[in-house]
């Protein structure tokens, strides 16, 4: 670089005498007249002698390497300050590097021909009587700096610097290997374009030269020059220094610098020093090892132990399955827990939308609910499954919290990404399981509703230094790697109105133990919080899709193979379980081994299931039957069905054959039908469909009867099912909508607006009115567990088998079951249904169609003891 041919000023007149060390450093042998005349350099004396007699005063035993600078002293100053000067003219220095700070000599030169630029020093400090004093006075003197210190060995405490230097002065151990490592520590927190100087570079020191040596044998550096002043000898020794730069590349144009290891965290507007710093101003840096049986390099005297890393996380997280797997009993101290909060009596009845942070197997709100009523319940616990798969008695074994709507994550709650608000919020005995315990708490603000309920537990550990009591055998240890103190606790209890808190109960001093139990309200009030990002531990995919599985009891085994092919694919990120009916536990295990499901919601959200899913992903608009890869690779976000929908075809006039040209290979390419079962009920008159599919069962019938259409649940492998009439085409459009609506509620029979009929006060069948009370055997769609219900019913068979009256007896039939009458789907120009050829139906030629209807209805009415009006 061009800077380093010109290091020294034209103020300084040498005459220079060049000799060789080796093949690769050249020594430039310097006779030198110093000639003072910068009123700034003046200064620059003054400050050093300043900062010997202050060494002095405090520490008069002190060896130091005195205050008087001769003219071989100025020149490497003049030297240094020249290099300075000329770097600063083409590049700004913004932090200052150096190893060795000794008596702050250095530090002094560059704070002093810098402008605000931060500076750190890598130091063994083991020579406190008078380091301390220095850079007491150095803080002051440069109040306008940033002044870090980082006790230690250099070679390994630069090594875990995370900054970046644009000016390096290399001034620490000069034997054995120690230069070396040094030059090849910093060229790694070398800045793009920076200055690198390097003391005691000369002959007398052969390890300072090796390591020169080997930054020039390995390409490291740009041009380096040796200076060494005729007859400046120290302690016997050759003085002399070297100035140069490191090689780096260039870093990309969308890559921001990071100047400085993270010294503090901002949590609610309070300032913490970040783990190894500590100091009034996080300026000291103190770094300590981590082993098996310490946390000493995650632990602060000030807020205890706040965060560790990922493999630590996960080592405890092994040990807390082992903790519960295969347990016959819930071992939770819900007696005393509920004692120690004065057994929630503090608390409203309705607590109405819950979120549990860290629920565990047995979860802490059933024992607040034992007494409360709750709207609905999220539980986020990264073991949720496992727990569900392992544990006995898991409280959520089936996916559900009682009869509450429930969501489960199974993700950590450093993870929850969502921005929706509750009602309340339980969190007991959660921070010392986790891997950050300030993301969490913030997050746990943060999902508080204004005036919102706060139910906090949590040990603190004053006393605790991170190491463990009983090394190779502390279980407390190894399960809880999080211990934060009551510095913490206070400041976020700040947050809230106090509604209850005890510090001391009988549970606390039966384990021994200080701690809290809080309830407060969330103020309306806003805090800064600004905590470095910490890697996420659990697994997380890199693909992009989300799948959606609406699982049933019926389904879920017949779902494995699609849920293989989703969770093995690269593209996946997550899957999403929504229960359609109340799960059982074999076919709730049976879904969850697969790894990449993390969120599971109850059968009791199928009304609301897309705005619960839209608050972690934005819904589907359509449900497809079955997957393929080529899907995943397109939208975010896709809903897989119950396996699509049966559809039931009947017929029994020849003059209808056409339709079913029409009808069955239109239905076969219909990815949302998995199957299509055709009933011919004319034994007098042979068919053979005219088309051989793999979707088509083909089945005929013994005796002519309407109810038929519904003695098919053998055949049926979905839970939706579809019964249309062969003289219409419904589009694919059309049936995923009705689909979709079904799948709101399974329970409910779907039919089409253009299908709406009506029943008056004296029960007669109409085609007009206001409030819809049927849907007619056209087009409906309903679970398949209705025709396991209505063909078990002799009596109803037995009273169909010679009418036209089975569609009433269904809407009847389902009814009575659920207290709902029909959904009605709108058709559009997409989803629409074409009308084929229609003769010789029953409504059609039989005059009195209508008389016969209104008979039906009031059967079914009073059979079933309902009112369909």
């Amino acid at each position: 670089m061009e800077f380093v041919k010109n290091l020294v000023s034209d103020r300084i007149q040498q005459s220079v005498k060049v000799f060789s060390v080796n093949k690769s450093v050249t020594i430039l042998s310097i006779e030198t007249k110093v000639t003072v005349d910068d009123e700034n350099q003046d200064s620059l004396y003054n400050l050093l002698d300043e900062l010997d007699v202050t060494i002095r005063k405090k520490s008069p035993e002190s060896k130091i390497y005195g205050n008087i600078y001769n003219e071989k002293e100025k020149l490497q100053v003049q030297s240094y300050i020249s290099a300075i000067k000329e770097f600063s003219k083409k590049y700004p220095i913004r932090t200052i590097c150096e190893i060795g700070f000794a008596g702050g000599h250095s530090a002094t030169l560059f704070l002093h021909s810098t402008d605000s630029a931060s500076y750190t020093a890598f130091d063994m400090w083991d020579r406190a009587e008078y380091e301390d004093s220095a850079i007491d006075w150095l803080r002051k003197r440069f109040s306008d700096h940033q002044i870090a210190l980082v006790k230690g060995d250099s070679t390994k405490t630069v090594p875990q610097f995370e900054g970046k230097c644009d000016l390096i002065h290399i001034d620490g151990a000069h034997h054995a290997h120690f230069p070396e490592t040094d030059m090849k520590n910093m060229a790694r927190v070398a800045s793009v374009n920076n200055l690198l100087l390097l003391d005691d570079c000369s002959k007398s020191w052969p390890a300072v030269l090796k390591g020169v040596d080997y930054l020039k044998t390995n390409n490291l550096v740009h041009e380096i020059k040796m200076h060494v002043p005729e007859g400046w000898i120290y302690r016997g020794a050759q003085k002399g220094w070297c100035i140069g730069s490191y090689k780096v590349k260039a870093q990309t144009s969308n890559t921001t610098p990071v100047n400085y290891l993270s010294k503090s965290i901002t949590f609610l507007d309070k300032t913490f020093c970040t783990p190894p710093w500590h100091g009034d101003r996080c300026e000291v840096y103190a770094s300590k090892q981590c082993s098996q049986w310490s946390d000493e390099c995650f632990y602060s005297n000030v807020t205890g132990t706040l965060s560790v890393s990922c493999e630590r996380w996960h080592g405890a997280q092994s040990v807390e399955k082992v903790n519960w797997d295969k347990r016959e009993t819930a071992t939770d101290p819900n007696e005393a827990l509920a004692k120690s909060f004065d057994f929630f009596k503090s608390l409203p009845q309705n607590l109405g939308d819950i979120i549990e942070l860290g629920a565990g197997p047995f979860t802490q709100s059933q024992t607040i609910l034992k007494d409360k009523n709750a709207t609905s319940i999220t539980l986020v616990e990264p073991m949720a499954f496992h727990y569900m798969m392992h544990v006995k008695r898991c409280f959520y074994k089936n996916g559900t919290f009682n009869n509450l709507p429930t969501t489960l994550l199974s993700i950590p709650a450093e993870e929850l990404n969502n921005t929706r608000k509750f009602d309340s919020l339980v969190m007991i005995n959660v921070i010392e399981h986790v891997y950050d315990a300030l993301s969490i708490l913030n997050s746990a603000i943060n999902l508080i509703k204004e005036n919102g309920l706060f139910i906090w537990h949590e040990r603190l550990w004053d006393n605790y230094r991170g190491v463990a009591t009983q090394p190779g055998n502390d279980r407390e240890f190894q399960l809880h790697p999080i211990r934060i103190k009551t510095v913490i606790a206070k400041h976020i209890m700040s947050m809230f109105e106090e509604v209850y808190v005890s510090w001391d109960t009988e549970e606390l001093r039966r384990l021994k133990n200080q701690g809290v139990y809080f309830i407060g309200r969330r103020h309306n009030m806003m805090a800064n919080t600004t905590i470095p990002n910490h890697p996420a531990c659990f697994e997380q995919s890199k693909g992009k899709q989300t799948v959606i599985f609406f699982v049933s009891n019926v389904n879920s085994t017949f779902l494995q193979s699609q849920l293989m092919m989703v969770n093995d694919f690269d593209n996946t990120k997550s899957i999403i379980i929504i229960q359609t009916d109340n799960v059982g536990a074999k076919a709730t295990a049976d879904i969850l081994k697969f790894s990449k499901i993390r969120i599971m919601i109850s059968h009791q959200h199928l009304q609301n299931w897309r705005k619960e899913v839209s608050y972690y992903v934005d819904p589907c608009m359509f449900i497809y039957p079955h997957l393929t890869s080529a899907m995943l690779e397109g939208a975010d976000t896709l809903c897989v069905g119950n396996s699509g929908v049966s559809v039931v075809l009947m017929g029994y006039s020849t003059k209808r054959f056409p339709n079913y040209d029409a009808i069955l290979p239109a239905y076969s390419k219909f990815q949302i039908i998995d199957q299509i079962i055709l009933i011919w009920n004319n034994k007098n008159a042979s068919f053979t469909p005219n088309i051989d599919l793999p979707k088509l069962t083909f089945i005929q019938s013994d005796v002519n009867s309407m109810n038929n259409r519904f003695n098919v649940s053998q055949y049926i492998r979905t839970d939706a099912v579809m019964v249309i009439d062969d003289d219409v085409l419904i589009s694919e459009a059309l049936l995923s909508l009705m689909l979709l609506r079904w799948s709101e509620n399974t329970n409910r029979l779907v039919g089409i607006s253009r299908d709406m009929r009506y029943v008056n006060s004296i029960n007669e069948y109409i085609t007009r009115g206001k409030n819809p009370s049927l849907t007619i055997g056209k087009t409906m769609l309903f679970h398949r567990k209705y025709l396991v219900k209505y063909m078990q019913d002799k009596k109803l068979v037995d009273w169909n088998s010679k009418r036209y009256c089975e569609d009433i007896s269904m809407n009847a039939l389902i009814f009575k079951q659920i207290n709902l009458r029909p959904l009605f789907v709108p058709m559009s120009v997409q989803a629409s249904r074409k009308d084929l050829t229609e003769v010789d139906g029953a409504s059609v030629v039989d005059p009195k169609w209508a008389l016969k209807r209104t008979e039906c209805v009031q059967w079914a009415a009073q059979y079933f003891q309902i009112k369909l009006y």
